[in-house]
């Protein structure tokens, strides 16, 4: 069966989730940290990754300081694309 394409919505909530998780990784932070910053219930934070598109834009801000995201990888999240 051929692979299905992706739409729009599907591609823009895969590049916010893969940004945010490649600095994650890259700062050693895990989610129970991210939890604890953004003063949220573990379990919240693992129902946003399932679905970024929850996030408000109150952690958006605490995680762009606590993971110190670029801007390039803030306009890959806001805008949905990978090259910008």
């Amino acid at each position: 069966m051929p692979k299905l394409k992706l739409s729009d919505f599907e591609q823009k909530k895969l590049i916010a989730k893969t940004t945010i998780r490649k600095r994650m990784e890259l700062k050693q932070i895990r989610n129970k940290e991210i939890a604890k910053r953004l003063n949220r219930p573990e379990n919240t934070i693992k129902y946003r990754w399932q679905h970024p598109e929850t996030f408000r834009l109150e952690d958006l801000w605490i995680m762009v300081s606590a993971l110190g995201l670029s801007d390039q990888e803030i306009l890959q999240i806001v805008r949905g694309k990978e090259d910008v």
